[in-house]
């Protein structure tokens, strides 16, 4: 891994395009999915790796002789020569370091080495697709690290997840998981969440004075996460979400962003730090909104709404309306909550 970095720095490229460059030229041609496959990458990260060695002049797409609907990726000319001068001294040492043993001992090297990558094959696939722990439940955790401020991101939509500001957790953040386990990575601070597409999203109604409802099938999958408290977070649905249940009142939230329409959401909040946006979208049939008391916040609802509650004040059957607490209009500190594509019931409380 290290040579091969250094490798990458010397041809002003990254360790996944010199790994694409090497298996291209073991195998001579091969399919982006091959490529994605044998990289680890994505097939949308391994288009975009292609693009840039052909771009630089590593590689060229050409047409499958055997299929012309396939498009394959072979290494272009000079590629070979170019590598073999890079590879030549390492290779050279490596030769002298085989020449000392003896038939017997490299035939018990490579069978070692075989059995080695048949275990490192087999893990690797129970890794991606751990189906006991889609039975059981999968656990998550990630490092704090550099971290300064996070992120949670979920790609798709979710069941019922419940997510909670933990002052004593060390870590950036852990999760846990019952039903089916979703795909979770982290980079920069980053936390996405992406669940495999079950139609959890069957809405029977998404606007105002009817009830959206879901199908039953997936009622017991949930989703346990707790974040530090040790940084602000940012957090986005972007798919839509059956149940959230979120206990911020000890975590510094930035901005929460919810796209794709929801159930029921719920959300505790701690004390706000400058205009904290709280955006909801796609149709909701319940929203609770629990703040400490002496918060402001400004309320925007558009699509209509069956019924309003903010601190004690009750309004039925209102179209697109705008409401602040009092203090809201001079708050440095406040919450700004819009809601979009109609919803049944909102309730924002000071507690």
């Amino acid at each position: 891994m290290l040579f091969s970095t250094a490798v990458a720095e010397r041809m002003g490229l990254a360790s996944t395009d010199v790994e694409c460059l090497e298996m291209l030229g073991e195998e001579g041609r091969a399919t982006v999915g091959r490529l994605a496959e044998l990289t680890g990458l994505t097939t949308g990260s391994a288009t975009r790796m292609v693009d840039r060695l052909e771009q630089a002049g590593y590689v060229k797409r050409v047409p499958d002789p055997t299929d012309r609907r396939r498009v394959l990726v072979e290494p272009a000319a000079g590629l070979a020569a170019k590598f073999a001068a890079i590879h030549g001294p390492i290779a050279k040492a490596q030769m002298e370091v085989v020449a000392r043993y003896n038939d017997e001992q490299l035939g018990l090297l490579a069978d070692f080495l075989d059995r080695s990558s048949e275990v490192a094959r087999a893990e690797t696939v129970r890794m991606r697709a751990p189906s006991e722990e889609a039975d059981a439940g999968g656990s998550y955790a990630a490092p704090v690290g550099g971290v300064t401020r996070g992120s949670l991101v979920f790609l798709s939509g979710a069941p019922k997840i419940n997510v909670r500001g933990d002052p004593t957790l060390t870590e950036l953040y852990k999760a846990k998981f019952a039903g089916p386990v979703p795909r979770m990575r982290v980079r920069g601070g980053v936390v996405t969440v992406a669940y495999p597409r079950f139609g959890w999203f069957d809405w029977r109604a998404q606007v105002a004075g009817q009830h959206i409802e879901a199908s039953a099938h997936w009622q017991k999958d949930t989703g346990e996460i707790a974040l530090n408290c040790a940084i602000p977070w940012s957090i986005e649905l972007r798919g839509g979400v059956s149940r959230w249940s979120a206990d911020m009142r000890l975590l510094r939230l930035e901005s929460f962003d919810l796209k794709g329409g929801a159930s029921k959401l719920e959300l505790q909040l701690g004390r706000p730090q400058g205009v904290v946006p709280i955006r909801i979208a796609g149709g909701i049939n319940r929203v609770s909104i629990e703040r400490p008391r002496g918060v402001a916040a400004g309320l925007t609802i558009q699509g209509g709404v069956s019924e309003v509650v903010v601190d004690g004040e009750v309004i039925k059957a209102a179209g697109s309306i705008s409401l602040q607490t009092q203090g809201a209009d001079s708050a440095t500190d406040r919450y700004e909550i819009e809601v979009g594509g109609g919803a049944n019931k909102i309730l924002v409380v000071a507690r």
